[in-house]
């Protein structure tokens, strides 16, 4: 076996390799045996015709194909091991078939993704801007306020001047027309509309605020240009609109009894510490977040890593079967969601690509940046984050252990833990302020 190595760049490398005439003969006379059952040649019972003859009807190269299956694995696997002290193989090999032709040997190229040496530049005593972590008053008050609007009533308003607002819920008639003919879909009555929630076409709701029950109104608007109805894309419409009721939530008052509603609390004093002490720790992992991600980039910018096309692929690939996963729980797909708002799938797969590329280089670093701190992950450690996977799953622990070893997830655990030492290293030795 002959093999050739050329490096393409600092991380990807073509194997060229040629397959000794002995082992693709092994290769072919295990593809016969494989296929001679199901192969008939006119004076022989099926499956017992002798391979030179079954070549002579069909052909000298009639088994190549599946011999190729056969060889390209055992030739690539002693390629490596003839190659181990040189390079470290980190994604599975693409390969391409160079030379396949009776007489002649044959030849294939793995092109793999190895490990690289990565020169890093200074990592610890980062600076970091300050970022504030206290609560403020203001925020607490949003956060009241939106729970109270989460269990406010929506009553209807009764003064004769009021005209309707941002937040109200108004019971409408409307019928929209294109050149003065009503078109398909576009007409409804006793309809119900939250205004502010952006369900209808740009400008519509916008265009009602201020009026009052039994006024009506013309509202001119221009359909998007990729509106999902080609007829009506990028058209200007005439949108006929009568209100007959506006409803407008009507907030409780902050006292104990909106504490007891909404909490296990029994006064307002009680239910504000709780909710302040709930908002300090989220904002202090917030904060904390923003502080890893400033690092995360610091250090792989100044770093020379590149990110391995196999393992950005693969990222993109998780990306966007994570973003599918989660349209899905809301009932609908991802290519659906596109055709509603006019996005395209190459935008959104672009987007994952560049996503998984900074995935990529930000984790290399931080396992160089590991390798060359000796940071390891103790037994202790591993069984605390199975612990807490555990906690999040709602299962007993040695169930979680034996369906991540199941996924064959085991590696990337230890690693996960590895990376968030790592970071918090990292972050102990920045300069904040």
């Amino acid at each position: 076996m002959k093999v050739t190595k050329e490096q393409l760049d600092k991380v990807r490398v073509a194997l060229t390799i040629e397959v000794s005439d002995d082992k693709f003969e092994e290769a072919v006379e295990k593809a016969y045996k494989e296929n001679i059952g199901k192969i008939r040649v006119d004076g022989f019972r099926k499956g017992h015709a002798p391979r030179k003859i079954v070549e002579k009807v069909y052909g000298k190269e009639v088994f190549f194909p599946d011999a190729v299956e056969f060889a390209i694995p055992q030739a690539y696997y002693e390629a490596v091991m003839e190659l181990k002290d040189e390079m470290t193989i980190i994604a599975p090999p693409e390969y391409e078939v160079v030379q396949l032709e009776a007489g002649k040997p044959f030849i294939f190229k793995a092109t793999v993704d190895t490990k690289q040496d990565i020169a890093l530049g200074e990592y610890k005593g980062i600076a970091l801007e300050k970022i504030e972590e206290e609560v403020t008053d203001e925020e607490l008050n949003k956060y009241l306020d939106e729970v109270r609007a989460k269990h406010a009533e929506m009553d209807v308003v009764t003064d004769p001047e009021a005209v309707v607002e941002n937040g109200d819920r108004v019971l409408m008639d409307f019928c929209g027309k294109k050149d003065g003919v009503a078109f398909e879909g576009g007409t409804a009555e006793n309809y119900t509309l939250d205004i502010g929630s952006n369900s209808f076409i740009p400008g519509f709701e916008i265009q009602m605020l201020g009026m009052k029950v039994g006024e009506e109104r013309a509202l001119n608007l221009n359909f998007p240009e990729n509106y999902h109805e080609a007829s009506l894309a990028g058209q200007p419409v005439v949108f006929e609109v009568k209100v007959h009721e506006i409803k407008r939530k009507t907030l409780a008052p902050l006292d104990d009894e909106f504490a007891k509603d909404v909490s296990e609390f029994d006064t307002l004093d009680e239910y504000k510490a709780s909710v302040l002490a709930d908002l300090s720790k989220q904002k202090k992992e917030a904060v904390e977040n923003q502080y890893k991600a400033q690092i995360a980039n610091k250090v792989t910018e100044d770093s020379d890593v590149i990110a391995p096309e196999s393992l950005v692929k693969k990222e993109t690939e998780n990306f966007m079967n994570e973003l599918r996963y989660n349209f899905s729980r809301q009932g609908f797909t991802l290519e659906q969601y596109l055709e509603l708002t006019g996005g395209k799938l190459e935008d959104v797969e672009k987007d994952a690509r560049t996503r998984a590329e900074s995935f990529v280089k930000q984790r290399l670093v931080m396992e160089a940046i590991a390798e060359k701190e000796g940071i390891e992950v103790a037994d202790d450690e591993l069984d605390k984050e199975y612990e807490r996977l555990a906690e999040i799953y709602k299962q007993p622990v040695d169930t979680v252990k034996q369906m991540f070893t199941m996924q064959g997830q085991t590696q990337a655990i230890k690693t996960n833990v590895l990376l968030d030492k790592t970071m918090d290293m990292l972050l102990e030795n920045a300069q904040i302020g």
